[in-house]
């Protein structure tokens, strides 16, 4: 944000960008929501043909081991 307040001295207006970026974040960290993480994980190339939750949870209950 400090980015777009130096940017406005070349651009005028440019500390909008910065203002809208930091209500952005307010407001995921008021409700717990993150609207961008909801976008990007709806994007075509982030869905997998399917998961094994099984093994991803038997990764993070047993780090540096196999599931297996």
């Amino acid at each position: 944000m400090l980015t777009s307040i130096v940017a406005d001295l070349w651009l005028p207006g440019a500390r909008f960008v910065g203002a809208f970026v930091g209500a952005g974040l307010v407001f995921a960290g008021l409700t717990d929501t993150c609207a961008m993480g909801s976008l990007l994980a709806h994007l075509p190339y982030n869905r997998g043909t399917g998961a094994d939750m099984d093994a991803a949870l038997a990764c993070i209950r047993r780090p540096g081991r196999n599931p297996a």
